[in-house]
């Protein structure tokens, strides 16, 4: 190349790149305008997402400081409010544990494990008998599949009566 063409090139690169720039100056100036207000719509959301992810309720530890305790129930909050957990009957506690637990494996379709409502793959394990399906699932089992189900549906923290309930409830639900 000759010392002219390389001049040209170099105005003409020159010329492109400055172009560009004045585009990006331009667009970005344009956004400014007239983009979204991002801190309008994320002050609208915060009350919702504070809203949605606020706590149930609060763990009481014995011995610790307690919490501020909210001023006493009116008798009319007093009448609307509901049972006790505890007084839950326990077709209702068999359920609670099955969609608490259970469903993650016998409600999503795993193959090998036998779902929630399937007669046919419930039909030889509930001829094997009650005691031998609340035993496998207290104690754990590894059935022909290979699939293992761990002891209480892999969570110790449940009572006995709580899987056994679950399993009452799995089995009314699938003959």
């Amino acid at each position: 190349m000759t010392q002219e063409q390389d001049r040209e090139f170099f105005r003409n690169y020159s010329i492109v790149i400055g172009i560009l720039a004045v585009m990006i100056v331009i667009f970005f100036i344009l956004a400014r305008v007239f983009g979204i207000d991002e801190s309008a719509h994320t002050s609208q959301r915060t009350g919702e997402v504070s809203e949605l992810t606020r706590p149930v309720g609060e763990a009481v530890v014995t011995g610790a400081e307690q919490p501020a305790v909210e001023p006493a129930a009116t008798a009319e909050t007093v009448a609307t409010a509901a049972p006790p957990a505890a007084a839950a009957a326990p077709a209702d506690v068999g359920k609670q544990t099955y969609s608490g637990l259970c469903f993650s494996c016998h409600g999503t379709g795993l193959p090998g494990i036998p779902q929630f409502g399937d007669k046919a793959a419930w039909a030889p394990r509930i001829a094997a008998g009650t005691d031998l399906l609340h035993e496998h699932a207290l104690k754990g089992y590894t059935g022909t599949s290979g699939i293992m189900m761990p002891a209480k549906g892999g969570n110790p923290a449940l009572s006995d009566d709580e899987v056994k309930l679950a399993v009452d409830y799995m089995v009314a639900n699938s003959q």
